[in-house]
């Protein structure tokens, strides 16, 4: 773990969505096309990730999918420095407490993993995905487009809904975040050790990764979270969109959203997400690792 874990993990989210938020837009917009929304296109939305890219494109330029993106730049920094910061913290307290010795890394990895998802999801990924995905479901094919730009979203959202409106969906936002973090952190620790098996450095620590290692197992980990967790995800999506009003708690969502358009609707976009947080997680880490080293050689 680098010795700046906070400003290693800032710089890193920064860098890491500017690349995959797009992949993100797509994603989500797949997600809030659900039947039980009074928004539904029917046989106008989109048919797949590559029509809504295309439709996109053709009626929006290549600026149309990164409407909501400015939310996801502005909270990416803090997302990654809270994310890395608690784990490191939590992981240097277990280490003090040799808890890895005595449960085991992986048991700690999971924990701290877990803890760190929740700090992550109420602090920041909250706010910043409401806000992210109602832009995005206003620019759906029969939403209702209102918002000019970001500050714009934001004024509306405090005006008509208070504070309160920022953490809409925030019970499946925290545990998606601790369920992905969990897996992810496990996941990356396990393939980490894996690949560094054999390999030290003169006094004897773990050889560092080299960046294509890190991408795979970091990304590898991501793409496992995703999975297990697009259900979650698909209910968060909806309980932040323009019609979270509909659903009484997230469980009364789901309901709703399987009765319309059975179970599968809960995997709208996994194809996408997958992709998506392959090379987001992958980055993250991989620049984590580098961004990390480098800080700690300007700032020993």
């Amino acid at each position: 773990m680098p010795e700046h874990p906070v400003l290693a993990g800032w710089l890193a989210g920064t860098l890491e969505i500017g690349v995959t938020y797009p992949i993100e837009y797509v994603k989500t917009q797949l997600q809030l096309q659900q039947q039980a929304s009074s928004l539904f296109a029917g046989e106008g939305g989109f048919r797949g990730p590559l029509h809504c890219t295309s439709v996109t494109l053709r009626e929006h330029g290549i600026m149309g999918l990164d409407r909501g993106g400015a939310s996801w730049v502005m909270f990416a920094g803090p997302r990654s420095a809270v994310r890395f910061g608690t784990f490191d913290t939590l992981s240097r307290f277990a280490a003090s407490r040799d808890l890895p010795e005595r449960i085991g890394q992986s048991a700690v990895d999971t924990a701290n993993g877990f803890m760190a998802g929740i700090v992550e999801a109420a602090l920041c990924q909250t706010p910043n995905q409401v806000i992210a995905i109602k832009m995005v479901h206003d620019s759906a094919p029969r939403g209702p487009k209102r918002y000019t730009g970001f500050a714009h979203a934001v004024s509306c959202i405090a005006r008509e809904e208070g504070l309160g409106g920022f953490f809409q969906g925030v019970g499946p936002a925290v545990l998606k975040g601790a369920v992905t973090n969990s897996i992810r952190f496990v996941g990356y620790g396990h393939i980490k050790r894996w690949m560094q098996q054999g390999a030290h450095e003169q006094d004897g620590a773990p050889a560092p990764l080299a960046p294509w290692q890190s991408m795979l197992a970091g990304g590898t980990a991501g793409a496992v979270s995703a999975l297990f967790s697009q259900p979650i995800d698909t209910v968060k999506a909806n309980m932040m969109g323009l019609e979270a009003h509909r659903y009484q708690n997230s469980f009364a969502c789901c309901a709703q959203l399987v009765r319309a358009g059975g179970v599968r609707t809960l995997f709208n976009g996994v194809g996408p997400r997958v992709v998506r947080v392959f090379i987001e997680v992958g980055l993250q880490f991989t620049l984590f690792e580098s961004v990390g080293r480098w800080l700690d050689r300007l700032m020993p």
